[in-house]
């Protein structure tokens, strides 16, 4: 845990509040902090580089040709895709927001199951030789912008689900060393350069954030950027900054015993206990 998410904190204000709040800076590192104007409690989970693209076989940032945003038609399996750039830009990957997306949207439609293997067949669906299953959102020439078909494959719904993991088990880890309950969180402030912005739905649907009122979740972009700004135009913010990170009491998710069981639990779609999901399950 470091300047990332301590500019981060400054910028999302839970500092400066009476109630409960949750902020996640998502990146290689899935940084997390909760408290209010009381205290703070932050940790550090290994997510790994997926949420930027890392790690995915198609991945990439969210620069021009992305894929952003996803639907998929239950009947056809056709996907429905919003692209990063002008208007006519072809696809040639995928960004953060548009895996969380894909993914969900696969589960949705019964086309992957909880642990994210292809259990239909169809144009979209291909395996390779050894019966890896993907799916292919544009194929080469007739839709992608690459000279090659832009799938998502077992392997990176995998490397997803991880990394997906690892966010939710240090929210319910930190909240339950603290004897906090879910329910108890007031907003949840998400940050990082996963994309324009995340369809929080989405996101809650695969099990990666609590399932609580959708209206609760806020995407504030980059947030550590904008607190670095601050610092830099404001010797108020600067020394607010630095009082924020002596304040904010620091724990180790690897010391904690339950941090592992949470892990595990959390890699499947949306989890293990599905009572935790009841909105989604309902769906």
């Amino acid at each position: 845990v470091g300047g990332d998410i301590t500019a981060g904190t400054l910028v999302s204000m839970i500092w400066n509040k009476p109630e409960f709040n949750l902020f996640i800076d998502l990146g290689t590192n899935g940084e997390i902090v909760f408290g209010n104007s009381d205290f703070m409690m932050s940790c550090a989970c290994s997510a790994g580089p997926a949420f930027e693209g890392g790690d995915i076989s198609c991945g990439m940032r969210a620069t021009d040709g992305a894929i952003e945003a996803c639907t998929i038609d239950a009947e056809t399996m056709e996907p429905k895709l919003k692209i990063v750039g002008g208007e006519g830009t072809k696809p040639v990957g995928i960004c953060g927001s548009g895996i969380i997306d894909i993914i969900s949207e696969l589960f949705r439609c019964k086309i992957i199951n909880p642990k994210g293997k292809f259990v239909m067949e169809g144009r979209r669906v291909k395996r390779d030789t050894d019966g890896m299953g993907s799916y292919v959102l544009a194929f080469e020439g007739e839709e992608a912008g690459s000279s090659k078909d832009v799938e998502i494959t077992e392997v990176d719904i995998d490397s997803f689900i991880r990394a997906k993991g690892a966010i939710f088990s240090a929210i319910r880890t930190m909240l339950s060393y603290c004897d906090f309950d879910i329910s108890m969180i007031e907003n949840v402030y998400v940050a990082g350069g996963i994309g324009s912005g995340i369809n929080m739905q989405n996101a809650v649907n695969i099990g990666m954030f609590p399932d609580i009122p959708i209206e609760k979740f806020h995407y504030i972009g980059n947030s550590s950027l904008t607190g670095a700004y601050l610092m830099l135009l404001s010797t108020p913010a600067e020394k607010k900054t630095y009082e924020l990170a002596s304040n904010m009491t620091y724990m180790e998710l690897s010391t904690v015993p339950i941090y592992m069981d949470e892990f595990v639990g959390a890699c499947f779609i949306p989890h293990t206990d599905t009572s935790m999901f009841p909105t989604v399950m309902e769906e």
